[in-house]
């Protein structure tokens, strides 16, 4: 017979309970404009199951009815791609701003173009050596000169002092952001519960969803991770290729110590350790394990060289009292920890002798095969005695580029240094006190021999330097194995009575080699040696240090800088990209009210119509 009027009736009822629930759907959405991480909510409206009823005019024809429409869900807007996208942009953010926030900081505290800073220091020193040079015998310049080199090298242990202190600073850092993230891992694993028991029971819970969602926005500014959905609407994570959480159970991360080495902590899960490669665990690990000791090692070089090499000059030059002068630097071990062999020294020629540093080598020693190859560290450098000279020596060594610094002292003896590439040790000594000391041999007309070592003066064993030997021996400078600048100070002897400066080295050469004496308190030929380590034209020299300093924390500083930048306006870009899909627009949603409350009026229009209907019904039958 067709739809009767009280089944009209209760379409246009579910009609109006309908556009009712959407209303507050947008209700919803208006009062949560500017909650941070509210998704905006849409209902999902569809038609109820219809009827199939004969008609008066069809009788043997029956015809489908709808019977109106209902809210089946409501709907949280959200873009699963946009999202990953932030989160890994904002993982970057998050690196990237501590990286570039922190590369101030060492930028003002090298203060490289500062008049208190580390290079104005340096340059005052070799200003005062240079003040010495003019006039060795004025006692100003000598206080000067010893003042100058105390005030560097406090400046220089400051700096240090600081680096240190910063790594100190990112380990703590690091402690407090493992307890925030464990935070917010169990906060996530006790929303994965309700999720999961909502969802089993045939809801949607949104605002359980948005609270999981802008935890896991948090948890991306601290490290990044891999996000995998789970049955019931849960989700698992993975931070470095351990997992964290899965559903409701979670891994604490454990900030662990490591005994004598305060800023050697990391991070485990499981008893496994967690590498965290973005964020702002990221930047603090590489902070700390990178960057700063990339710094310390530069500042422990400096030291190091500007130590034994000025000391190496003022020992073999004579006083104001016409004696061997005394070394400007002390480096002190202290009792009971490692050591690294920096340096080694060929004890010829002994003191009051020189050689010719322009001389061929065969003729300073007699009966050299003509022939020489060395073996240094893997690299062949190969000698003509009739040709190659002390000095063609040294650039070839230095050419190698193998972590071995070559240098002559003012008589003419052969300096060899380890570099910042072997960490400054020769023994190369292991963590667990083992050594696999560096390797230089020499074959003479292509048969194992020695004859060029031995001439010079090193210790040697199976044609080979015995660095094992150089231990507690003069010609060899052993420093601490770990923050080697903080052991040097200024000798108080000097410091007492600078005339002890060693200023005078005036040689005398016959042919290919010499002699050396005192010459006088006006002597200033070692004074004018320790000058010219700062020359322009020396590629080893401290103004090329302080060159190399500098453009390297102006590239990284300005890389950051472009890094963070970059990061910065991608997660901007995609935060509105967002919020152009997941964010509530106060015109939208009263256009949506205006469409449901225009749809709200006439299903109640549609039930005064069919009560109207009704009455009349009821009077016919009357």
């Amino acid at each position: 017979m067709g739809m009767d009027l009280f089944a009209t009736l209760n379409t246009a009822m579910l009609g109006m309970y309908t556009q009712q629930t959407a209303i507050s759907v947008v209700a919803n959405n208006v009062s949560n404009a500017n909650t941070p991480g509210y998704s905006r909510e849409s209902p999902v409206i569809v038609q109820t199951p219809p009827m199939v009823l004969g008609t008066l005019t069809q009788a043997g024809m029956p015809m489908i009815f709808g019977t109106g429409a209902e809210v089946k869900d409501i709907q949280r807007i959200r873009d699963p791609f946009l999202d990953t996208q932030y989160r890994q942009s904002n993982s970057s953010l998050g690196f990237w701003n501590e990286v570039n926030t922190q590369f101030k900081y060492i930028e003002q505290l090298f203060n490289t173009t500062n008049s208190n800073g580390l290079n104005a220091y340096y340059s005052n020193f070799w200003s005062a050596a240079q003040q010495l040079a003019t006039n060795p015998t004025n006692v100003a310049n000598q206080e000067g000169f010893v003042q100058s080199a105390k005030a560097l090298i406090d400046n220089v242990k400051s700096v240090y002092s600081s680096l240190e202190q910063m790594k100190t600073n990112y380990t703590s850092q690091i402690q407090t952001q493992v307890g925030n993230i464990n935070s917010i891992l169990k906060q996530i694993a006790d929303l994965n519960v309700k999720i999961r028991e909502s969802s089993v029971i045939g809801n949607t819970p949104n605002q359980l969803l948005d609270q999981r969602d802008l935890l896991l926005d948090q948890l991306s500014n601290l490290t990044d991770f891999t996000l995998t959905n789970m049955s019931g609407n849960q989700i698992s994570i993975n931070i470095g290729g351990t997992n964290v959480l899965s559903g409701q159970t979670y891994v604490p991360l454990n900030f662990q110590n490591v005994a004598g080495e305060p800023n050697a902590a990391f991070v485990t899960a499981n008893n496994l350790p967690v590498t965290f490669t973005q964020g702002e665990m990221g930047a603090l690990f590489n902070l700390r394990d990178k960057i700063i000791p990339q710094y310390e090692t530069q500042l422990n070089s400096f030291a190091l060289n500007l130590t034994d090499k000025v000391n190496t000059i003022l020992e073999q030059s004579y006083d104001q009292n016409g004696n061997l002068g005394q070394p400007l630097f002390i480096v002190q071990n202290a009792a009971g920890q490692p050591t690294s062999l920096y340096r080694i020294m060929s004890s010829n020629p002994p003191s009051g002798n020189v050689y010719n540093s322009s001389a061929p080598v065969g003729n300073i020693f007699t009966n050299l095969p003509v022939s020489i190859t060395l073996n240094v560290n893997g690299a062949l450098i190969n000698i003509n005695t009739s040709v190659d000279t002390l000095n063609s020596i040294v650039s070839k060594i230095n050419s190698a580029n193998v972590g071995i610094e070559a240098s002559l002292s003012p008589r003419g003896n052969l300096v060899l240094r380890a570099t910042s590439a072997i960490n400054f040790d020769f023994m190369r000594t292991n963590s667990n006190g083992t050594t696999n000391p560096v390797s230089i041999s020499e074959s003479d007309n292509g048969v194992p021999g020695n004859a060029l070592l031995d001439a010079l003066g090193f210790q040697t064993n199976n044609n080979s330097i015995d660095f094992s030997s150089y231990s507690n021996n003069p010609d060899g400078l052993e420093v601490p194995a770990k923050n080697a600048a903080m052991s040097i100070s200024v000798n108080p002897v000097l410091i007492s009575n600078p005339s002890y400066v060693g200023t005078d080295f005036s040689p005398t050469f016959n042919g290919a080699t010499g002699t050396v004496g005192p010459t006088g308190p006006q002597g200033n030929g070692g004074i004018e040696q320790i000058v010219a380590l700062d020359s322009d034209s020396n590629p080893q020299s401290f103004s090329a240090y302080f060159s190399n300093l500098v453009s390297q924390l102006g590239i990284q500083g300005q890389n950051a800088t472009a890094m963070y930048n970059n990061a910065n306006s991608l997660v901007n870009q995609i935060s509105q990209d967002r919020q152009q899909v997941s964010s509530v627009s106060i015109n939208d949603e009263l256009a949506q009210m205006i469409l449901y409350q225009n749809a709200y009026t006439a299903s109640a229009q549609v039930i005064s119509t069919v009560n109207s209907m009704l009455q009349t019904l009821v009077s016919m039958v009357r």
